[in-house]
């Protein structure tokens, strides 16, 4: 168990207490990181991977609780199913199915569109008058138990320069890289929302105007380590992103020079300019056409 810690003297021990009731009789080790210097819950939870020593790896905010099954339930479906990682219900999060997914394929179509971005299905569903987030899910990394040797095998670790949906980026690499996918309809994890969190804050700042790019760099590397499979779910992100670069460098405090030369970056990188290309378009919605299209005369 991985608990990242920051400022959370008041609401850890309860954390902590629900975790004992849930651990007994069982071997569970508790890796809390204290992260006194506010380096991120990734640099927390890679410190904590680098020292796990169990067969299954379980995550835990500092403020959340969990319920008593929380490790019996995934660990016996792990053990018969034999998955690399198990899904599990939480409180205010879509219900998880009783299902096991086998083979790359399965597991890339049931999960991807959820957590890795907008694929041109997405957004075709959506001009077609469908919305455009069905099949989009919460990305918490708590949602799942993983085996340490799928982890460490497949050098899975969170992305420490990402201070933005970290969490859908580490789910992101486990279900494209898994040939073996478990999940449970118990609801075994207690959320408690944050408010003035990460994405509250930082979603007009500088860090975003640089998330576009390590998020960019990001689904490349997963797309190559899937051997180019997973790239068709994430090729409209690429779009609205550079969308977004428009209304978002004001706000996050660039240069007009800044802002010009990094958009000319995005737009021209050649998977983005390929995604604006092959963006599918609808009057339904005038605004992104228009867009789109003064986009695509801008990359030639």
């Amino acid at each position: 168990m991985i608990i990242p810690s920051h400022r959370s003297q008041q609401t850890l021990p309860r954390t902590l207490r629900s975790l004992e009731v849930a651990a007994k009789g069982l071997d569970i080790e508790t890796i809390v990181v204290e992260d006194a210097n506010g380096r991120g819950p990734s640099w927390a939870r890679n410190r904590g991977l680098d020292k796990a020593n169990g067969d299954v790896v379980f995550f835990c905010d500092a403020d959340d609780t969990v319920r008593p099954d929380f490790f019996t339930k995934p660990l016996a479906t792990l053990e018969s199913s034999g998955a690399d990682m198990c899904f599990f219900s939480f409180s205010g999060g879509r219900k998880s199915e009783d299902a096991v997914y086998r083979g790359h394929e399965a597991i890339r179509e049931r999960y991807m569109p959820a957590f890795f971005g907008y694929s041109f299905d997405d957004v075709r569903r959506w001009n077609g008058g469908g919305s455009l987030m069905a099949r989009k899910e919460l990305g918490p990394v708590w949602r799942c138990a993983y085996r340490k040797d799928f982890l460490d095998g497949n050098r899975i670790r969170f992305n420490e320069a990402m201070t933005f949906y970290e969490d859908a980026a580490f789910l992101s690499q486990c279900v494209a890289m898994a040939g073996c996918v478990a999940s449970i309809s118990d609801e075994l994890y207690d959320y408690v929302p944050v408010r003035g969190g990460n994405l509250d804050t930082g979603t007009n700042s500088r860090r975003h105007w640089e998330y576009k790019f390590l998020s960019l760099e990001f689904r490349k590397r997963i797309d190559a380590a899937a051997d180019g499979e997973v790239w068709k779910y994430c090729e409209a992100s690429c779009v609205f992103s550079a969308l977004e670069m428009l209304r978002l460098w004001r706000r996050a405090g660039l240069s007009f020079g800044e802002f010009r030369r990094g958009f000319a970056e995005y737009i021209r990188d050649p998977a983005v300019a390929d995604a604006i290309r092959g963006m599918p378009l609808s009057w339904r919605h005038p605004f992104v056409a228009v867009a789109v299209l003064a986009l695509r005369a801008l990359c030639g």
